[in-house]
């Protein structure tokens, strides 16, 4: 009985021994956390089904820590402000983009080894972005999940059903490796699968379901065409939004006859016979607005069969830093956001880096601010105001929502706010001050962030919307700052027309702009964004968190773009 027991120890001992091997294995005292989940998946809509199948293919993308960050920002503020004379619009090609902000070396040196070496990678099959600071390899989860000291589990969207492989809940990387790196994906984001408002029909002070023609009447467009070659315009879309190019044609026909037999150039996978009501909204206003402007449908899906699964915003963004002079769209519109409070800080940091980049280069970023009012992306329970991220970042321009006309009023689904994460910028100091001086029924001030930047910067009509999805009209119109965003684009598109023509440079990152000459807006000065159990905030004179400076006034963007530099 001794032997027995001493034989039992022995195993015990063995046990705890293989244990602590394991766990050193998964996670080694030399690799330290990269990123959690800020959320659990189920709060943004997410089921966890299994453990992903270990032979599951993944894009794994790493993001390589950039150089000379801040004199990015400095150069792209000077270059956009349109009172410095000298630099305003003289952008930056790819190339100095990518030389500025290059990583170390050493830092792209570390990724790739370890990827060659720990994950079996071939050096050849890695894709760099031209300064490395992107690298990417096709690796199977069970390869990622060694790298990544992780274990990947398939979700489920609840609404949708569209499933994604994710890890579960953390992922470390060596020290060596950790601090060359800014994160990498796919791992703990999950996306947040926002979709237009579908509503009953009912009247629109507008007199009817909106259309092109209603639109540009409202911003005194009139019938602008675009004619420069130079001039391309993008939307993006993401997790499975597909658009059909006989739906488009069926909207043309409908509501635009003009733009009968125009076309837009694909990016990425596309089902024609699956269309979503955002993909098809995007491409319809964004073409019929910009009109005449050569178009792009940007779509990163997340997953395609025989494709390695993708994290569709981060796919995006490495398309965006990966165009080339001549295909680079000058204008791009994505209606698409999370909740700022879902997003990793670190991660959310550097893909302002990214916007910035793209800004500089003379590309104008629109996103829509969002459906939740001061409640997020889309209304949700809150006890604080919910910013929507990217919207809230300032090196973007946020697209709020307006209903009516005579005058055009806030949409009360607006999202709107203070980011928590962005101190408010510089350009925006003298707006944001004005508002808190004017604005009547302010919110408890212990229920948002006074200091931070402020959403959004402008905002478009955003109600009762006539789009064809799956061969009709979608009955009763569709509501959403998803409207807003690609129409506001559109028009940027038509003033970027001007500048080219004028033998000028496209419009870049718009905001100090915005900010320098509110007298080119259409100022939305009623109305508010409830959640969070209040009434939110007020519209007001001049800029205000529900509709910004208010909707575009063409004829006077056209002469004030015409005037500078």
């Amino acid at each position: 009985s001794k032997i027995r027991t001493m034989m039992n120890k022995l195993s015990m001992v063995a046990l705890l021994l293989a244990a602590t091997v394991a766990l050193a294995a998964a996670s080694p005292s030399s690799s330290l956390i990269k990123e959690t989940w800020l959320k659990t998946p189920q709060t943004q809509g997410w089921q966890l089904k299994s453990r992903a199948d270990p032979s599951h293919k993944l894009e794994l993308t790493v993001a390589v820590k950039q150089t000379n960050v801040a004199e990015l920002e400095a150069t792209l503020l000077r270059k956009a402000d349109p009172d410095n004379v000298e630099e305003y619009g003289k952008w930056l090609s790819k190339e100095e983009v990518e030389a500025l902000v290059a990583p170390k070396p050493e830092s792209v040196e570390a990724v790739t080894a370890w990827l060659v070496e720990q994950g079996g990678v071939s050096r050849d099959a890695l894709r760099l972005t031209g300064n490395g600071d992107f690298v990417v390899a096709d690796v199977t989860v069970e390869v990622a999940e060694r790298l990544l000291h992780a274990e990947y589990f398939t979700f489920e969207h609840e609404t949708t059903g569209v499933e994604i492989v994710r890890v579960n809940g953390r992922y470390s990387l060596p020290a060596g490796v950790h601090r060359h790196v800014d994160f990498v994906g796919p791992t703990v984001r999950f996306p947040t699968v926002r979709l237009p408002v579908l509503k009953e029909n009912k009247p629109n002070g507008l007199g009817g379901i909106i259309t092109p023609a209603v639109l540009r009447d409202l911003y005194q467009v009139g019938s602008y065409s675009a004619t420069n070659p130079k001039n391309i315009q993008a939307c993006a879309s993401f997790l499975g939004q597909f658009y059909s190019p006989q739906d488009l044609q069926s909207f043309f026909q409908q509501f635009d006859k003009e733009s009968v037999g125009r076309t837009a150039e694909l990016h990425g996978p596309n089902e024609p016979s699956n269309p979503g009501v955002e993909a098809s909204l995007d491409i319809e206003y964004i073409m019929a607005m910009g009109n005449n402007v050569s178009t792009q449908f940007w779509s990163t899906a997340g997953q395609q069969p025989h494709s390695p699964q993708n994290e569709p915003f981060l796919k995006w963004l490495l398309n965006v830093a990966n165009m080339t002079q001549d295909q680079q769209p000058l204008t791009i519109s994505v209606s698409y956001g999370d909740n700022e409070d879902t997003v990793n800080y670190d991660y959310a940091v550097r893909v302002n880096t990214e916007f910035q980049k793209a800004g500089v280069r003379g590309t104008s970023i629109m996103f829509s601010s969002g459906d939740g009012g001061v409640a997020g992306g889309q209304t949700s329970p809150c006890t604080k105001f919910i910013p929507t991220y990217p919207a809230g970042s300032p090196w973007v321009t946020a697209v709020g929502g307006t209903a009516s006309s005579k005058p055009e009023v806030a949409a009360s689904f607006s999202s709107g706010g203070f980011s928590n994460y962005w101190p408010r910028p510089s350009y925006q100091d003298a707006a944001v001050k004005k508002y808190f001086q004017v604005a009547k029924g302010l919110p408890a001030s212990d229920l948002y962030n006074h200091t931070g930047a402020g959403i959004p910067d402008v905002s478009a009509q955003s109600e009762s919307f006539n789009v064809v999805q799956g061969g009709s009209v979608v009955f009763g119109g569709v509501d959403g700052t998803s409207c807003s965003s690609p129409s506001f684009a559109g028009i940027i598109s038509l003033l970027n027309d001007v500048r080219l023509n004028a033998g000028k440079s496209p419009l870049g990152f718009l905001n100090p702009l915005i900010y320098k000459h509110p007298e080119v807006f259409n100022d939305v000065t009623s109305g508010n964004n409830p959640g969070c159990g209040t009434n939110g905030f007020n519209a007001a004179a001049e800029w205000d968190p529900v509709t910004g400076y208010g909707t575009p006034n063409f004829p006077k963007l056209v002469a004030l773009v015409k005037s500078l530099p």
